[in-house]
This record gives structure tokens, C-alpha cells and sequence, in this order.
């Protein structure tokens, strides 16, 4: 037998306090340029490639680069044609990307025919969280 009881006006009061004190809504990430602080992707567009979504790599001249991968970034602008040498990840050639903004080099957009058919490998250095004041 199923018992129910009337909710006293202290209760109900108690009620409606918990329900108006809902955990706040997560504020998205954003990632920016470490020098202009313009706008270069957010955190919602990491994506794993090749195992995960960070990576160390070195280039031809031996310079080390920490990076992040995302599937957009529309703060940065490709230059150059795309290079299939040296490439790190296989199957897709890379074109330098720079900020938008400034020109900073922020890393490289791979392109391949296999999904995803264009993602974006960001200079972790060259990336800040907040927006510069």
C-alpha cells in the first residue's frame, strides 16, 4: 500500500530553492591566438587522429612541435599548396596555417580522402585559453 502525504509550505519552499540552483551551464573553451588573441577554435572541435588528440612531432630540421588536434578553426588561414612530404599523419598532405589576425604560423591543415577529410594540427605553444585584455 502506497502511503502519500501533503508537502508543508517549508517543504515546498525548500523544493523550489533546489530546483532555481541548478549547476551552472560549463562556459565553452576557447582557444586564441597567444599573440593577437583572436579567436582560432574551440575546445567542442578536438578530435583524436592517429591514436589521440595531442601528438609530438619534429620536422626535416629537427624542430619539436607539441600538437592539438581540432576539425575546425576558423581563425586561421592556409598558405601555400598542400605537401604530401614528410607528412605525419598518412594519407594526407599538410599546408601551414597562420593566424588570421597576425600571420603567427599556429600549425597545419591536413587534407585526405578518407574522414576527417580536413582537420587542423595547432601549435600547442601558440594557443592561450582566455582572450588577452
Amino acid at each position: 500500500m502506497l502511503l502519500l502525504r501533503k508537502q508543508t509550505d517549508s517543504e515546498q519552499d525548500i523544493d523550489e530553492e533546489d530546483l532555481s540552483e541548478e549547476a551552472p551551464e560549463e562556459e565553452e573553451e576557447k582557444l586564441y591566438c597567444a599573440k593577437c588573441g583572436r579567436l582560432i577554435t574551440k575546445g567542442t572541435w578536438r578530435i583524436s587522429m592517429s591514436g589521440g588528440h595531442e601528438h609530438t612531432f619534429f620536422n626535416p630540421s629537427g624542430m619539436i612541435f607539441k600538437l592539438f588536434c581540432f576539425k575546425e578553426a576558423p581563425g586561421v588561414r592556409g598558405q601555400g599548396a598542400p605537401s604530401s612530404e614528410f607528412t605525419w599523419f598518412k594519407g594526407y598532405k599538410w599546408q601551414v596555417v597562420h593566424c588570421a589576425s597576425c600571420s603567427k604560423q599556429m600549425g597545419w591543415r591536413f587534407m585526405g580522402s578518407r574522414a576527417p577529410r580536413v582537420f587542423f594540427a595547432l601549435i600547442q605553444s601558440k594557443l592561450i585559453n582566455r582572450k588577452p585584455e
